[in-house]
């Protein structure tokens, strides 16, 4: 079972609890990510309405296969945008479910979504309809406006 003692990131729960958050996850994956990990559990502190849980995740909870770190380790800059060009376009491939999968958790903490499941099956809906892709390209169309 997960502890204050066993678990750092209980503080950093605390911390933002504090802070008056409605809703928060802080999340240890595995692998040391700071992120969900497709690798195997993820230990989350939720804070929600001034109160702390401790529980651990997986990518089966989102129906989601596990897949090793080096599946999702980046490149160069060609390739990660490479990459996130595919992702976006919808080829099936470990940086899809890991998007999906962290997508899937702000869902839940922004109240979109009971749970990983459902917040993969939005997630996964965002990046099939081209949503996704067109929230980036409003990002960068505005990002090079600015520049």
């Amino acid at each position: 079972a997960l502890s204050e003692a066993s678990m750092p990131a209980w503080r950093q729960g605390v911390a933002v609890g504090g802070l008056g958050a409605a809703h928060v996850w802080v999340v240890h994956g595995d692998g040391g990510l700071d992120e969900i990990s497709l690798s195997g559990p993820t230990r989350v502190v939720e804070a929600k309405a001034g109160a702390l849980r401790a529980f651990t995740v997986v990518p089966e909870d989102a129906g989601l296969a596990r897949a090793s770190l080096d599946a999702i380790r980046g490149g160069d800059a060609d390739a990660n945008a490479a990459a996130i060009r595919a992702m976006l376009g919808g080829a099936p491939s470990p940086f899809r479910d890991v998007a999906i999968l962290n997508a899937a958790a702000a869902l839940i903490v922004a109240d979109r979504a009971a749970d990983l499941t459902e917040g993969a099956k939005l997630a996964a809906g965002a990046i099939d309809s081209g949503a996704a892709a067109q929230a980036l390209a409003r990002l960068v169309a505005i990002s090079n406006e600015a520049a």
